[in-house]
């Protein structure tokens, strides 16, 4: 709402079309605004956000280019996602073998409606997380050609498939560059099974990464926080045009897990902001 209110107060932007909604006992009015953007290139960026999204999680982990220092972390548990789909997979391939159709598109309508509610709260505690930070930098695994070998039978092929990286990803750029936030892309192969600290090899188990180099400073950490800092590790050695950026922490923020609160029908869920903020912690 504040969002709205500046835009029709300022000059910078052209207020458009206007339409107000009802769904489920809930008014929703989407207003369509047009301004012109002056994202700064990536190499100017003086804190590198590192995105890794899997099958249940989107860990967040901010790093200060200069000091090579981890400012702060957030995992985000958005597997509500999962169960959703996976619910409405099920009625569908009943209804199917009933040959009830009508149930499985209305299904596959209301599962579309709840993925995207959830993304666009996703997307927007990213960029709000970013935006603490002085000078950001968002950065993504690239993901294309990913999909194409992903070949673990057709179970575990549905459900991988099936993750909305692309549309996630989609819906931060675009509120990132509402707020004048540039995004980028990096290699994503070995980045779970890659050690943050010292760059060797090592292997996820039960939500921890365990580092196969017995002396570094940092033989075990959250698997997906390990897996967001080398996307930034990446990035910065990408910007800075060096092979690698490796460097031993002796001490890493907390890493505090979020779950999303509220749905779309409750009138009061839980901010954004408020989780966003619950990520930038004070070294222990």
């Amino acid at each position: 709402m504040n969002e709205l209110r500046e835009a029709i107060t300022s000059d910078e932007v052209d207020v458009g079309q206007a339409e107000l909604l009802y769904r489920d006992g809930v008014y929703y009015l989407h207003v369509t605004v047009t301004r012109e953007f002056d994202v700064p290139e990536p190499n100017t960026a003086d804190t590198v956000v590192g995105v890794d999204i899997n099958e249940r999680n989107i860990a967040l982990t901010a790093l200060d280019r200069e000091t090579m220092r981890t400012e702060g972390t957030l995992v985000l548990d958005y597997g509500r996602v999962k169960q959703e789909r996976q619910r409405c997979h099920t009625i569908t391939k009943r209804c199917q073998e009933h040959g009830k159709m009508s149930i499985h598109h209305r299904l596959g309508d209301k599962e579309e409606r709840f993925t995207e509610w959830v993304l666009h709260r996703l997307s927007r505690t990213v960029v709000e997380f970013a935006e603490q930070f002085p000078n950001p930098l968002i950065v993504f695994e690239d993901m294309e050609g990913i999909r194409d070998e992903i070949k673990y039978g057709a179970y575990m092929n549905r459900r991988l498939h099936k993750l909305p990286f692309h549309k996630f990803e989609e819906f931060v750029s675009y509120k990132a560059m509402w707020r004048e936030i540039p995004t980028d892309t990096v290699d994503a192969y070995y980045n779970s099974q890659t050690c943050s600290c010292c760059g060797e090899r090592g292997y996820r188990h039960q939500g921890r990464f365990k580092c196969h180099n017995s002396e570094c400073a940092v033989v075990q950490d959250h698997a997906d926080r390990n897996a967001s800092v080398n996307i930034a590790w990446r990035e910065m050695a990408k910007l800075d045009g060096t092979k690698s950026n490796y460097r031993t922490h002796k001490t890493q923020p907390q890493v505090r897990l979020v779950r999303l609160s509220g749905s779309g029908r409750v009138s009061r869920p839980t901010s954004s902001r408020l989780i966003a903020e619950q990520g930038v912690l004070a070294h222990g």
